[in-house]
């Protein structure tokens, strides 16, 4: 990660947490170890976070791991995704982190709250805080059932246990469907930060500027409009300020400099954007980081058109 800290990279250091085991890119686990390895040694590691992996592929990863692991390379963070029964996903990550720490350690674990219900939510963080002591948990709600109920159940859980997680919003996927409107994303965003609950994203967010995607027939969300409607919330702008920046498809209309990243009118400096990214929107999973990149570059927010 870069040293000194301007707008830019306040906004975008650690970001993107590579999913290449998921879809649509899927890759074998020796391939999306490799890709992340080399991610990390380029110039572009600063951008890049955590390795994601399914718990019911970490047993996969610790034999590529243990046979690729170079002498002297840095200890990944994983964030292990529950993708079967807690207690069953909570078990495989302990002794995942127990076998491969200083390696490799569970840094955070993502699962689905399928019953939005207090007592299923204790569930759910029981088992996720038995991996580990330092694992940090990041709850997805369920669109299906009103959202900023749940962040209201997550927060006041982890008060209660006076211990740091937060939550997890999906911003698209294979379907339609899967891709919430502005609207629902900018309530989630305005709720977890009046609860100051930090958050994740994931799926969906390829691109830095929300844009028409004609093989889905959808909006998919920007998840540089994320980043700006999640400073401006914890500005503490209006719900309808936030729906209009995350709505927002101009390009022209956002802005990144060394001091400053900006939307129309509103200017960030990059202390703030720092503030928010420890506490507010802390990363987005994407099968990808290239393609993000990429595409921050052509738009001059980094790089050597920034």
């Amino acid at each position: 990660m870069r040293l000194v800290l301007d707008a830019r990279t306040a906004a975008f250091a650690a970001l993107i947490d590579y999913a290449g085991l998921f879809p649509p890119s899927s890759l074998e686990m020796h391939d999306a170890v490799a890709t992340y390895r080399q991610l990390r040694s380029g110039p572009r590691a600063w951008v890049a976070g955590r390795f994601l992996c399914r718990t019911s592929q970490l047993r996969d990863l610790a034999a590529v791991a243990t046979s690729t692991f170079a002498s002297g390379e840095h200890p990944w963070e994983i964030g292990a995704i529950f993708d079967l029964p807690p207690g069953e996903s909570a078990a495989l990550a302990a002794d995942f982190h127990a076998e491969m720490e200083p390696v490799m350690t569970v840094a955070t674990a993502e699962a689905r709250l399928v019953d939005p219900t207090a007592r299923s939510l204790s569930a759910l963080l029981d088992a996720v805080f038995s991996v580990g002591a330092e694992v940090v948990p990041y709850i997805e709600v369920d669109r299906a059932h009103p959202v900023e109920h749940q962040i209201g159940l997550i927060a006041d859980a982890l008060d209660a246990r006076h211990r740091i997680g937060g939550a997890k919003l999906r911003c698209g996927g294979e379907r339609p469907d899967l891709f919430p409107t502005p609207s629902e994303v900018a309530r989630f965003i305005a709720t977890a930060t009046d609860r100051k609950l930090p958050f994740k994203a994931t799926a969906g967010l390829h691109q830095p500027i929300r844009h028409f995607d004609d093989g889905l027939g959808v909006w998919q969300h920007g998840f540089v409009n994320l980043v700006i409607a999640s400073a401006l919330a914890a500005t503490g702008a209006s719900l309808d300020t936030l729906e209009a920046a995350i709505a927002e498809t101009d390009v022209k209309a956002f802005a990144m400099s060394t001091a400053f990243a900006s939307w129309t009118s509103h200017e960030i400096p990059g202390s703030a954007l720092r503030r928010m990214r420890q506490s507010g929107f802390v990363a987005y999973g994407s099968c990808d980081i290239d393609e993000p990149i990429d595409a921050l570059e052509e738009l001059g927010f980094i790089g050597e058109g920034a």
